[in-house]
């Protein structure tokens, strides 16, 4: 369970990135050219804010040197007088025809607050300012000229920008993935929970399963010591090791638990002929069958091949028979099948009896879940469920690169496993 939400939350990691990538990249080629023309007009206009309180008819060395520190962002600035002297230029020569140009003939441009022609940077990428400055009854005329055509300089204007951005849009996945975050732990802690909770259960059921056989056992040796030859040993000794197998078996899934993954890993793998494996089980359960009066139909195509480990593949195919026997009354039916189509060999167990629970049905393969089903037969028990039979199949049935699963059909209960088919040229499970 936690592995899923692992899973899910990795992936949903992985979608935030990208979507945060291409916000950002979307956020920068929208926002940066803008972002870039606010800056630049900004330091225009500061400029034309500091001329303002200049002397412009006498501009003093310090006045002129707080000037030229805007040269290096390549400012072209004009100052004239109200008869269109040059007071002062960035440019070495500047002839008369610039200036009727550039200033005479947009004259009622020139505006106290500093007029930016939006228009210039729009078609020709330039920032144009013109402003008018009035100081003792003179007036003066101020152009100032940038153009921003350069990329290494749009670049260079810009990373703030580009940074902002990305912080943005990280602050942004970061609070997201939070709150996902908090959402899969809590799942995670639910699921915690449940896990704890069915453990109790199942070690509790476990004890008293273990308890009855016990019980039984101790019983019948303290009957073995009373009477002696007085009574039926033979049948006190079967009973005996009747009662013994039942808690082999239980003792035998918790080691299987406990161990498995570990198995799994290390296990050798070849060609294993999965047909032959489920005619020898079915030969093994024959006289279980008999005596349960269980009518077992079959269907097993010849040479059903896998590449697997001959042991665990039967051990999961054992406990899909063990599961439906315990699950099927007296004088019913279980139908098994071995078949390969579409490059898959399908194992089938089906056996008549209860259906599982649709709530029941996702959690059965669960490790410490336990379930029940009432058969059909006249007032007979339910049934508890309290291995790790089905836990089992599914580890071992991944392990061999498969699927498993289980079905309600109308009479009864449908479980089956797929295994891709034995290749030569592909034997060694990774």
């Amino acid at each position: 369970m936690t592995g899923k939400y692992r899973k899910e939350e990795h992936g949903i990691l992985v979608w935030y990135t990208l979507i945060s990538a291409v916000v950002v990249i979307a956020v920068y080629a929208l926002g940066s050219y803008p972002f870039y023309i606010h800056q630049k007009s900004s330091v225009i206009r500061n400029l034309y804010k500091e001329l303002q309180g200049m002397e412009l008819n006498d501009l003093n060395d310090d006045e002129q040197e707080a000037i030229s520190e805007y040269q290096e962002e390549k400012y072209e600035l004009l100052i004239v007088d109200q008869k269109y002297k040059i007071l002062y230029s960035s440019r070495n020569t500047i002839s008369d025809e610039y200036v009727r140009k550039h200033v005479i003939s947009r004259i009622e441009q020139f505006v106290p607050e500093g007029y930016i022609d939006k228009d210039s940077y729009q078609l020709r990428h330039m920032l144009i300012l013109r402003g008018k400055v009035l100081q003792k009854d003179q007036t003066y005329y101020v152009y100032i000229r940038k153009e921003v055509q350069s990329g290494i300089e749009f670049m260079r204007g810009t990373v703030l920008y580009l940074c902002l951005a990305v912080m943005l849009c990280l602050a942004g996945e970061v609070l997201i993935i939070k709150k996902y975050d908090n959402r899969f732990h809590d799942r995670n802690r639910q699921a915690d929970y449940q896990l704890q909770d069915r453990q109790k259960e199942f070690v509790a059921n476990i004890s008293h399963e273990l308890k009855t056989p016990l019980a039984v056992i101790s019983s019948q040796v303290e009957m073995l010591e009373m009477m002696g030859d007085k009574v039926d040993r033979e049948y006190y000794f079967s009973s005996i090791h009747e009662e013994l197998d039942k808690m082999s078996t239980m003792i035998g899934e918790l080691l299987d638990f406990t161990m498995l993954d570990n198995q799994l890993d290390s296990m050798k793998t070849g060609k294993t002929d999965v047909s032959e494996l489920m005619e020898y089980l079915l030969m093994r359960y024959d006289a279980i069958f008999r005596k349960n009066c269980i009518r077992v139909e079959k269907e097993i195509t010849p040479e059903c091949c896998v590449c697997g480990n001959q042991m665990y593949l039967e051990r999961a195919v054992n406990n899909y028979l063990m599961n439906a026997l315990q699950h099927t009354g007296q004088g019913r039916k279980m139908r098994v099948s071995v078949t390969e189509r579409k490059n898959k060999v399908r194992i089938e167990v089906y056996n008549e009896g209860e259906l599982i629970e649709k709530d029941q049905m996702e959690h059965i393969w669960d490790s410490f879940y336990t379930f029940s089903r009432k058969q059909k037969s006249d007032n007979q028990a339910e049934l508890k469920n309290v291995g790790l039979g089905l836990f089992v199949v599914r580890k071992i049935t991944e392990k061999h690169r498969g699927r498993c699963g289980a079905e309600n059909l109308s009479e009864g209960v449908l479980f089956w496993i797929e295994l891709p088919v034995y290749e030569i040229q592909n034997q060694n499970i990774k």
